[in-house]
Parts: structure tokens; C-alpha cells; sequence
């Protein structure tokens, strides 16, 4: 059905939400004090899968560790120059640094890590999140 299509721009759109453009648009927009319109967010307002356009200047980090989730995820680099330092949750003294430098290059994460990024140029980065659970039970199902 016609309805069921829905199209933006992801620079535009996602500043409301960190410059997440898909995902639990709902629970984002009563989270952050944003009134939910169903028709407005469409299919954009999923459960299933996460979606970020993220957009840094030179110089920009994450100062403090973003917490474990409860999702795998890959960030793939648009452009620019994007590190990630990665942590263990339980001995923070083991680390990795995954650097971003040419387009296309990636990096995916397990839930159990916690993980800061810095830019040393300006940069632009796509990133997408999911349940790992989904992930294990479509792996069974192909059996």
C-alpha cells in the first residue's frame, strides 16, 4: 500500500533524537518531551533496528564511556577520520582502538562493551543498531 512508505533526510530529520532516524521513535519522542505523530515517523518507528546519521566536527569527543546496551552494532564511516576506543565492563584496563579512516571502513561491537570516539576531521558516520537475539535466532532458522 502507498501508505506504507516513508522518506526524508536523515541530516534533517534526526537532530531530535542525537541523529537517530530509525528505531523506537515513540519511546524517543516521550523520552525527550517530542509529541509522537505515527503518520509523521511512519516506518522509521521500529523495534527491530536502530539507525544513526552522525555528523562531528574536527576535534569532537565523547568525554565520558557510553554504557552497554542491550544491542550489536556497526558504525561504517561515510568520511572523515573517526576512532573508537572500545573497553571491557569488567577489566577496564583492556582496550582497543579501532581507527575510521577511508569510506566504507567499519567497526562492529557486541553489547557487552562500553566504547568513547574522538574526530580528527571533520566526519560523517553511519551507524546501525539490532538485537542480537534476532540475530541468533535468524542463524537457527537457516539450519
Amino acid at each position: 500500500m502507498l501508505t506504507d512508505i516513508t522518506s526524508g533526510n536523515a541530516k534533517e530529520e534526526g537532530g531530535k533524537f542525537r541523529f537517530w532516524i530509525v528505531g523506537q521513535i515513540e519511546e524517543w519522542c516521550r523520552d525527550n518531551g517530542v509529541p509522537f505523530d505515527a503518520e509523521k515517523y511512519g516506518l522509521r518507528n521500529t523495534g527491530g533496528i536502530e539507525l544513526k546519521w552522525g555528523m562531528y566536527k574536527k576535534g569532537d569527543e565523547r568525554d565520558m564511556w557510553a554504557s552497554c546496551s542491550d544491542k550489536t552494532a556497526m558504525s561504517i564511516l561515510i568520511r572523515g577520520d573517526f576512532t573508537f576506543t572500545f573497553r571491557d565492563v569488567v577489566n577496564h584496563e583492556m582496550t582497543r582502538e579501532v581507527r575510521l579512516m577511508n569510506e566504507g571502513d567499519y567497526v562492529i561491537w557486541r553489547e557487552d562493551v562500553e566504547h568513547t570516539w574522538r574526530m580528527a576531521r571533520d566526519s560523517e558516520i553511519f551507524t546501525l543498531r539490532w538485537s542480537p537475539k534476532e540475530q541468533e535466532s535468524t542463524a537457527e532458522n537457516e539450519r
